[in-house]
């Protein structure tokens, strides 16, 4: 194997996904330029879920025993009291303990999970090690990858421990509140308000009856799309007095985005995800063994010493020294399936019966997933280059009455947009359907496999023909589309759940720079003119500076697989890499 090390670079990655410098609206005229920066003030990036009629999550309460579904007090078997216990046991002693024994370790437990910090989507992680469960018994439907707050419903398909239920009574997740990592985890109940906005901060807020709470309960809730909350800053005076901001929005709101996914999808390491999937799409169980455990090849700094915390480890796995390699690894408990399979490969296991026993499905899921996504971008790259931005007889569309695509015909095309046309996303063993970028698609698949026959199924742990929906709409329009024009300060200008439930001590608990002064802003703004939002006030210091003056706060919903750094991406007409602060490499771990 190779000794160099690779290094990673943002703008390399945006011109390998294929769709860097390809947007929907025509580079014309001067564009909205803004930063969004909620690595710094993570509440300039909230994601809230949302249900199937619109409903919007968000944290009511804190604390274990407010543990709930959608603002349905969750399984009635999922939290007991201490008084009730002590109740029904002095009642019925063996009955009793046998039955919370049975009912605690088997009802589900759904609660809401609010996350901040840089990585929001290690919420899921902090929560099982605070619980002293395993990560797989918190079940959620996606996670945050981008610095800011994510509020979402998760479950313990297996319910809590009696064991656990009782000691948390004197344990710190009776708060609710996990601090002293990243992310920041606060746990508790939730409430579903209907989104009727009449600017951003400013919801009116339609609560669902408690009848019609206890009817949904965590068994019926699943989740359809997300809430955004986005700010972004540093916009000049002159873009918000000439109209740029409000043409912007505009387009925005009506013609959609370019559906694309996110960056972290390829994976931000040296070795990317898309690249370890295709030894695993080609059956090379080899290489995918070994491009696994060095996929973190960060450089080392000045002194010679590595800059990632794994990349001592991939060094070594590098070099061909597994042994070496498992005893650099991080201790902290987020490389134990790359621990797992090197201790594999050094029992001298096949690599395919390692990869079997020490790679997690969901590690399998992504990597493959990056294949096909891969193989959409550029497709829909070809498709926004070369044809119109309208539909075109032979596009895909979906057909929502027969429950699948068809090509669309010449004389169906007037009644049609952009936003109908569908793409299919390929899957291992499966021919890629007859449509307009299926060469392409193709070409992507065999030079990242070098044409190498895909291997069986059944050498999959995973059910490839569940891996992907089968295909994915060319362009997304946003809905419940609001904003404003707010002055800024060092602060947050949108308050976030756990500042509406706690108020000033939020100070106390979030350490960062919004957190100088926790006085929330009750101004209110009507969508689409300029507000006088204060923000929260703080020094007068370089890193802060940058924070302040005008900026657009904008609210709206994408279906879930949609995301939201496309949405910006088409707004701003710029990359990435261009409007959020601290985007760079991330270390791959499992």
């Amino acid at each position: 194997m190779a000794t160099v090390s690779l290094r990673f670079s943002v703008r390399a990655l945006e011109a390998d996904a294929g769709l860097s410098g390809t947007f929907l609206a025509p580079h014309s005229g001067p564009r909205l330029v803004g930063k969004l920066r909620s690595s710094r003030v993570p509440a300039d990036f909230q994601r809230h879920e949302v249900g199937p009629r619109g409903e919007v999550v968000h944290l009511a309460a804190l604390g274990l025993g407010s543990g709930s579904g959608p603002g349905a007090g969750g399984s009635s078997a999922s939290w007991v009291s201490a008084d009730e216990q002590m109740r029904n046991a002095r009642s019925h002693p063996l009955r009793s303990a046998k039955r919370s024994e049975a009912v605690a370790s088997k009802e589900p437990w759904t609660a809401t999970v609010y996350a901040r910090g840089q990585r929001p989507d290690a919420a899921r992680r902090v929560l099982a090690s605070a619980l002293q469960l395993p990560r797989t018994a918190v079940l959620g439907r996606g996670a945050l990858h981008t610095p800011g707050i994510s509020v979402q419903l998760v479950t313990f398909p297996r319910g809590l421990p009696t064991v656990l239920q009782q000691a948390q009574h004197d344990g710190p997740l009776v708060s609710g509140l996990l601090t002293g990592q990243d992310p920041l985890v606060a746990v508790g109940a939730s409430t579903l308000l209907a989104p009727e906005v009449d600017a951003v901060g400013s919801t009116v807020q339609d609560t669902t009856s408690r009848r019609q709470r206890r009817g949904t309960g965590p068994e019926n809730w699943q989740c359809q799309g997300h809430s955004y909350s986005v700010v972004l800053r540093n916009l000049s005076p002159w873009q918000c007095e000439a109209g740029i901001v409000e043409d912007g929005v505009a387009r925005f709101a009506t013609d959609g985005f370019i559906n694309a996914f996110e960056l972290g999808d390829f994976g931000l390491a040296e070795v990317r995800r898309y690249e370890v999937g295709a030894a695993l799409w080609a059956g090379k169980w080899d290489l995918a063994a070994k491009l696994l455990l060095v996929m973190n090849q960060a450089d080392t700094n000045g002194e010679g010493c590595h800059s990632s915390p794994a990349s001592a480890a991939a060094a070594a796995f590098r070099s061909g020294d597994l042994a070496r390699g498992v005893e650099l690894l991080p201790e902290d408990g987020t490389a134990e399936g790359l621990r797992a399979l090197a201790l594999q490969l050094l029992l001298r296991r096949p690599a395919l019966e390692a990869l079997q026993r020490a790679v997690p499905k969901p590690v399998w899921a992504r990597h493959l997933s990056a294949v096909s996504r891969l193989a959409w971008s550029r497709a829909a790259a070809i498709r926004l280059r070369q044809m119109p931005h309208r539909p075109m007889p032979g596009d895909l569309i979906w057909d929502e009455s027969a429950g699948e695509a068809r090509a669309l015909k010449a004389d169906e095309v007037d009644m049609r947009r952009l936003a109908d046309v569908v793409l299919p996303l390929p899957r291992p063993g499966e021919v890629v359907p007859e449509c307009p970028g299926r060469l392409q698609m193709e070409a992507t698949l065999d030079k990242l496999t070098s044409g190498q026959a895909d291997p069986e199924v059944a050498a999959f742990p995973i059910n490839v023909g569940s891996l992907m929906p089968r295909f994915r709409h060319l362009v997304c329009v946003p809905s419940d589309v609001s904003w404003d024009i707010v002055e800024a300060a060092d602060g947050p200008v949108v308050d976030c759940d756990l500042t509406k439930l706690i108020g000033d001590e939020i100070g106390t608990v979030v350490r960062t720079p919004e957190a100088d002064d926790t006085k929330a802003t009750n101004r209110r703004a009507r969508a689409g003119r300029r507000s006088a939002a204060s923000g929260r006030s703080g020094g007068g210091s370089g890193v802060s500076a940058s924070l302040r003056g005008p900026a657009l706060r904008a609210r709206f919903t994408l279906p879930r697989g949609s995301s939201a750094e496309a949405a910006l991406r088409e707004l701003l007409h710029a990359e990435a890499s261009e409007f959020c602060e601290d985007l760079g490499r991330r270390d791959e771990l499992f």
